[in-house]
């Protein structure tokens, strides 16, 4: 790791950084997650929350430059960015970092809209968008507490997607727009004063949380065009006394995580995939219980199940109890783990569980409800001790005529470890885009993704995005 300011170190990384000089499969894995992004974001242009942020977003007006999706007006770089942004978390369905972070849903929002505004060639957007991802997944490992086994983030209630996104996609920003070195460190140095976001929202309500990787791209976009106007950032952006780790994370972190063996350890490849709309943590729930159900048992003889996951994990999906066992809303029932091992008992869409089976309708059903009301939720030190390489589960069902039975779920699906495959991926991308365009349309976007690096620009990709919905 180079001496000098740690800002500096990564933005000379950011800057040397070529597509000829990336390797191939975390190019290869560059474009799943623009697929998978595409989908998620097309999947929610629908949504209450989109049509709130579209009436704010075309009140502010503004010149146009960059395309949000299912806009079929253009919005100026940092709103397009702030739109596609929301779309991209909405249905919580987007990649996930372990334990705690999301870098699609803020680094492609940045890349879209800043290549489509400046005319960007299809492999240097790539060659960005892994950049982010890396950098991303980087500044918010560095923040991991080996001692507690979860991240100092995520500790202190902070949405690190939002937070460490901000950084990330403000240097992979600043490389679009042509900075030098120096700016590309500036950018990040003027983004930690732009980064922020809390997850309140998960435990006590409101839609505020969605929102938040939006405001992180568009701020992203905002701190490199100020970078390029001339405005700089502090030279100790990440370290300094009073820089990033201190503000956020009381200044305790690992300076080799965040910059040692750049381009040699690519830390994005530990990226995985949700197979599910809903938080992650809910996931080894969902495949226990899809387990069991394999198995025969039926949603209506159980009378009890009891999720045991690590504890992290509890506080997310499993605290306070009661409300998780009752929640009011679609999205609140997505960070419930009996809300989710109930639908996967009595059986869901997509892969096991779908968008179809988060609704408002289905939060308030007697059946489901009354199910939910059988399921607790503890901590288990066997899953303690494998967190947060995985997040493990195990569920113990209790059927109505006493016999016991055991799922244990201590490698997870959509990891590398366990990956998807690529049926999977196309059965999930499928069902996310079929909510906005035709499946001929469907078609042409995954073949323009599927060749975006020999592309000159990305307004053919940008086109169908403008056209979803309409």
């Amino acid at each position: 790791m180079a001496s000098g300011p740690l800002a500096a170190t990564i933005a000379a990384f950011v800057h040397a950084t070529t597509h000829a000089g990336l390797p191939d499969d975390v190019t290869g894995i560059t474009r799943q997650h623009l697929l998978d992004t595409a989908g998620c974001c097309l999947a929610a242009t629908k949504a209450d929350t989109t049509r709130q942020l579209r009436r704010y977003l075309l009140a502010e007006g503004g010149t146009e430059q960059a395309t949000a999706i299912g806009m079929p007006h253009r919005l100026p770089v940092p709103q397009a960015a702030f739109m596609n942004g929301l779309l991209a978390r909405t249905l919580e369905f987007d990649d996930m970092a372990m334990p705690d972070l999301h870098p699609a849903g803020v680094v492609i929002p940045v890349a879209l809209a800043v290549s489509e505004h400046r005319g960007i060639a299809g492999a240097d957007m790539i060659a960005a968008i892994a950049l982010g991802l890396e950098l991303c997944v980087r500044i918010g490992r560095a923040g991991f507490d080996s001692a507690a086994r979860t991240s100092r983030f995520l500790n202190r209630g902070q949405d690190s997607s939002a937070v460490c996104g901000t950084l990330a996609g403000a240097a992979m920003a600043a490389k679009l727009m042509g900075l030098d070195a120096k700016g590309i460190a500036d950018a990040i140095g003027i983004a930690v004063s732009f980064a922020g976001g809390s997850l309140e929202s998960n435990r006590s309500g409101g839609t505020i949380k969605s929102f938040q990787s939006g405001w992180a791209a568009k701020s992203a976009v905002q701190a490199a065009a100020l970078a390029a106007a001339g405005i700089e950032g502090p030279a100790q952006a990440f370290e300094g006394r009073y820089g990033f780790y201190q503000c956020f994370i009381d200044g305790t972190f690992d300076a080799a995580v965040l910059a040692g063996g750049l381009g040699d350890d690519w830390r994005m490849r530990s990226l995985r995939f949700k197979p599910y709309p809903s938080n992650y943590y809910t996931h080894p729930g969902i495949d226990a219980a899809l387990a069991h159900r394999g198995k025969g048992v039926r949603a209506d003889e159980v009378e009890s199940a009891q999720l045991s996951i690590a504890t992290p994990m509890l506080h997310t999906v499993g605290e306070p109890l009661d409300r998780k066992q009752a929640p009011r809303t679609a999205y609140e029932a997505k960070f419930s783990a009996p809300y989710t091992v109930a639908s996967a008992l009595i059986g869901g869409a997509g892969l096991g569980v779908g968008i179809d089976d988060f609704t408002d309708e289905l939060v308030t059903d007697p059946t489901r409800r009354a199910l939910m009301s059988r399921i607790t939720v503890g901590s288990d030190p066997r899953c303690d001790a494998i967190f947060p390489d995985q997040a493990p589960a195990i569920l113990t069902i209790v059927r109505r005529n006493g016999e016991r039975l055991v799922e244990e779920i201590l490698v997870n699906r959509g990891g590398p470890e366990r990956p998807l495959s690529e049926h999977e991926l196309a059965i999930k991308f499928h069902d996310t885009a079929r909510r906005a365009l035709s499946p001929d349309v469907i078609d042409a976007l995954r073949e323009q993704i599927a060749d975006v690096e020999s592309a000159d620009s990305v307004n053919a990709i940008a086109a169908i995005f403008a056209a979803a919905g309409t």
